[in-house]
């Protein structure tokens, strides 16, 4: 099973904050947007932050682990990337 299928309907990613009043939060593997204030967030949540949803009571925290993981698996991804385009024609 990939990362993204073991993503629940009760984690999200905060993928932007807009005027700093809304949260625009990504839930589940399916990326659904969902819109909260920004006081709904917990403390240290920022762009990137994975959270637990409790949707009975809107509640939302870290979700440290993952949050960790998925940013290890993108700056992987992006050390790939930089080393594909170093031997590309157009690499300085």
């Amino acid at each position: 099973m990939s990362d993204d299928q073991s993503i629940g309907p009760d984690r999200a990613v905060v993928d932007r904050i807009v005027d700093g009043t809304t949260a625009v939060l990504l839930v589940g593997a399916q990326g659904t947007e969902l819109h909260v204030p920004v006081d709904h967030l917990p403390e240290g949540a920022q762009d990137g932050t994975w959270v637990i949803l409790d949707l009975a009571a809107l509640i939302v925290g870290i979700d440290e682990d993952l949050t960790a993981r998925r940013r290890e698996q993108l700056g992987a991804r992006l050390d790939q990337l930089r080393q594909e385009r170093t031997g590309g024609r157009f690499s300085d």
